[in-house]
């Protein structure tokens, strides 16, 4: 929550009123009205944090000589800081690297996903978390999460939604909406603990994203009775039109697997007479090297390349995501009585910022994140068990026509299966070396289990590569030579997570992810390269789709189809059906 302190309001008071100087005066800009539209020149005069006036200076009352600072901005455009409305701060960054970083393009404030939070801190934890990054050079707001995206244990999936512990999460000021919500299906057929759920975040009136791609207007409409409000997952014009006629507030998305937003746009304008005031745009969780073109700053300028208004396309990334989240009284526009997050342009045309105003305060471009993040709880950066794999681990389960199931690619995160007959192995060689197929297992991050399937359309001749970002947070084991799949697992776990790929005998990439096994400590800065290059390896070894980094995390996700890796065996995610089981380690 984005709240006032006493001692906040007092000032602004006698700021407003003349009695106290502004603590900054900004001077000669023209300033983006994004209520009426217009371009005015208009000064500003901030009280700390807070704007206390916008417009003429000489007819403002305010006490002018003593002002803290003084900026002149002539020949520049302002414009409200930007929010992300649909953030996933956790792909290989952190939270706080990816604030530090997009704050200097102009986005001043995002509303997160917690997945791998939610899925591995106890509620207090993670309610300790949302304090400890409330000093995050970007204003955090975040989702309460009804549904992991992988397939849990009854057992596993009672005690991380409980009631109880949902409440805890969704009564916190932090929490802004509950979502997105993947696993609808549940909901619509009557389960009452992910009924009774959504009515607890609808009645303290947050909002609740949806997440139903290719849904018909009959499921949209259903969902929308029982409370989703948004929902981002349109990937026609003609599906963001059905959302937009039921009442949604519409996300455009443009993402490293989702690049749609041009095409979106096209059709809109085409179609004519846009309620704009009803849509938003976001990145969607895009991994590092998407971020090499920019953050919110880039969907400003793919929107302004397909023609769309400037002061519409500003809009759906200032005061329309602030309208939704019911913010709009607190930021979202250079407004009296709104913080003082404000981006200084060259012109409407160039998006990415010049300067920036976060809270009342100049972003230096050398912004230093710090050594470490906040003082989080226990455990906050633990990773799984400590456990060795041998060689021999590798059997994929037969099923009793003797066929072995075939995850095959088509495209960076949809799957689909095949029953296939079992390659013969050749030595420590899973497959032999013109077969297409690499050998595919997640291993319980505790060493209980562990689940085998092939892959096609991955890369080929990989010897062996691990990576513990997945979406259960699990081990994903990848390749065609045993004794290398067991170095690369061994290595990520004896440093309590990473990306590692073995090639030959020797390191081909390695990328530490020491918080949760799921993220880098590294300054995007850094971490931008270093996923690039992991990308280029794989596009050398036959890698073909968008983003390779999404392929490791989504082979664990059951929200996608059509077939996945879960602690249960290898999953048809439509039928819902165990194809092969998982195996015990010594099994």
């Amino acid at each position: 929550m984005i709240t006032r302190t006493m001692a906040e309001h007092q000032n602004l008071l006698d700021v407003v009123m003349g009695r106290k100087a502004p603590s900054r005066i900004i001077r000669g800009g023209q300033i983006l009205n994004v209520h009426t539209g217009r371009l005015e020149e208009k000064d500003i005069a901030l009280a700390g944090r807070w704007i206390a006036y916008v417009g003429q200076l000489e007819e403002s009352g305010l006490l002018l000589e003593g002002a803290g600072c003084e900026d002149d901005v002539s020949g520049c455009v302002l414009v409200p800081g930007y929010i992300e409305p649909h953030a996933h701060p956790c792909q290989i960054y952190q939270p706080l690297t990816l604030a530090s970083h997009v704050v200097q393009r102009g986005t001043t404030t995002m509303v997160c996903d917690t997945l791998p939070f939610f899925m591995q801190l106890e509620a207090f934890e993670l309610l300790t978390l949302f304090d400890g990054l409330q000093s995050s050079p970007v204003k955090l707001l975040w989702w309460g999460r009804l549904d992991s995206q992988t397939h849990l244990s009854e057992a596993e999936s009672a005690k991380l939604f409980s009631m109880e512990r949902m409440q805890s999460i969704l009564r916190s000021p932090h929490v802004a909406q509950a979502g997105e919500l993947s696993d609808w299906m549940p909901l619509l057929a009557g389960d009452k603990e992910k009924n009774a759920c959504l009515l607890d975040a609808w009645g303290r009136g947050k909002r609740i994203e949806g997440h139903a791609p290719g849904a018909s207007t009959r499921t949209l409409s259903r969902l929308a009775a029982l409370g989703v409000t948004g929902d981002h997952e349109s990937i026609t014009p003609e599906e963001v039109w059905r959302r937009l006629e039921l009442g949604y507030m519409v996300t455009l998305r443009h993402s490293s697997i989702r690049p749609d937003l041009p095409e979106l746009l096209a059709g809109l304008l085409a179609h004519g007479d846009v309620p704009w005031h009803r849509l938003m745009m976001t990145t969607d969780g895009a991994t590092p090297p998407y971020l090499a073109e920019g953050f919110t700053d880039y969907l400003l300028k793919l929107a302004l390349e397909q023609g769309v208004d400037p002061v519409q396309a500003y809009r759906m990334v200032t005061v329309n995501p602030a309208v939704y989240y019911r913010l709009d009284e607190r930021l979202g526009s250079i407004s009296p009585g709104r913080l003082a997050d404000i981006n200084v342009l060259a012109s409407l045309d160039v998006p990415t910022p010049i300067k920036v105003l976060n809270e009342g305060e100049w972003v230096d471009s050398s912004f230093p994140l710090g050594t470490e993040p906040p003082v989080l709880p226990a455990g906050y950066r633990a990773w799984g068990g400590r456990f060795q794999l041998t060689p021999d681990e590798w059997r994929v389960p037969h099923t009793e026509e003797g066929t072995v199931p075939v995850i095959n690619l088509l495209n960076a995160v949809i799957t689909k299966l095949t029953m296939e007959a079992a390659p013969s192995p050749v030595g420590s060689r899973l497959v032999p070396e013109e077969d297409d197929r690499l050998a595919v297992f997640l291993v319980d991050r505790n060493g209980n289990w562990k689940t085998g399937a092939y892959l096609r359309g991955f890369a080929q001749g990989i010897d062996g590569l691990a990576s513990s970002y997945t979406c259960t947070h699990d081990l994903l084991v990848i390749g065609q030579d045993a004794e290398a799949m067991a170095q690369a697992a061994n290595y990520v776990i004896a440093q309590n997570g990473g990306i590692y790929w073995l090639q030959g005998g020797e390191e081909r990439f390695y990328l530490p992810l020491p918080i949760l096994g799921t993220m880098s400590d590294l300054d995007l800065e850094e971490l931008i390269p270093q996923c690039q290059a992991l990308a280029e390896r794989l596009r050398e070894a036959g890698y073909t789709h968008l983003d390779p980094i999404y392929t490791l995390q989504f082979l664990t996700s059951t929200h996608l189809p059509q077939v996945r890796l879960t602690n249960a065996g290898v999953m048809s995610v439509k039928k819902n059906k165990i194809i092969t089981p998982s195996l015990g380690r010594n099994e």
